[in-house]
């Protein structure tokens, strides 16, 4: 997810991209695999309550950034139970008369942190056509986008996984950097993975994070490393983001017509179960 305005070039791959391959990565399982307790813990939530002194809910309007359609607002934030788990639960909502709704929330200026890991247990919802689920992280300070670095490790729902029909294993990963909105660079990488991670099932991503490289996992199995040894955009404390978008460029889709993934008095949710920071 990007925290500023878009440029029309943000999803094609350059010469200086990975872009996807036809090789899926050997990734599935679900249910929370790949969950390290053997690591030091240094924080773990598991939303047993909404703690409002790590987590802020957002609110913002429609077309804020990314062409998004959906409001986000604090009513669409919440924490509840999914079986017997305790939850945070994003959902997206269209209401009668056709305004979306859904939830964002980041911990700046509450948690932060600079190398090690981060892992998340989530179940996203069916994602096409039209939802973009994320799981992110920004620099924490006073630097404006892209000069405050961004991290996805998770996000899906990208125009080329609903044509191609494969948007439930299409998942992508970036890194966003440069000096000014002007100068905005990236990496991008987009991959299909061995089985859906819309399964119905939770499954763990995970971001292992030196001063050498920004490896991302998904239920254990690598999926994609970006080298950041000449980086300097990568070396200070990042928070974390999730979010349930609505539309917009990454889709393809700026037209609540085009939203069939959320039908008018439709409601999907991105749940999760637990995150944690780690050595």
């Amino acid at each position: 997810m990007k925290n500023a305005i878009l440029f029309l070039f943000l999803f094609v791959c350059s010469a200086q991209q990975a872009c996807s391959s036809d090789a899926p990565d050997p990734i599935g399982g679900g249910d929370g695999g790949g969950e390290t307790e053997s690591q030091d813990v240094l924080f773990r939530d598991d939303f047993d309550t909404f703690d409002t002194k790590v987590w802020t809910k957002e609110a913002h309007p429609a077309g804020w950034v990314n062409q998004e359609l959906q409001i986000y607002d604090e009513a669409h934030v919440s924490v509840g139970k999914d079986g017997d788990r305790s939850v945070l639960i994003l959902t997206a909502e269209r209401k009668a008369g056709g305004a979306i709704y859904s939830g964002r929330v980041n911990s700046k200026g509450k948690k932060s942190f600079r190398y090690g890991k981060v892992e998340a247990s989530i179940k996203l919802p069916s994602t096409a056509n039209g939802l973009w689920p994320a799981f992110w992280m920004m620099g924490e300070g006073d630097k404006q986008w892209p000069a405050c670095g961004e991290i996805d490790i998770l996000e899906m729902g990208e125009r080329g996984g609903i044509s191609a029909g494969t948007q439930d294993r299409q998942l992508n990963v970036a890194i966003h950097y440069g000096p000014s909105a002007a100068a905005h660079e990236q990496q991008y990488y987009t991959n299909k993975v061995a089985h859906s991670l819309q399964d119905g099932k939770y499954h763990t991503y995970r971001l292992e994070w030196d001063a050498k490289a920004l490896t991302i996992y998904v239920d254990g199995a690598r999926f994609h490393a970006f080298d950041i040894s000449q980086n300097t955009y990568f070396h200070d404390n990042f928070y974390l983001l999730l979010n349930l978008a609505v539309g917009g460029s990454f889709t393809g889709i700026t037209n609540a017509s085009g939203i069939t993934a959320l039908p008018e008095g439709g409601r999907a949710s991105m749940y999760v179960d637990w995150i944690k920071i780690f050595n």
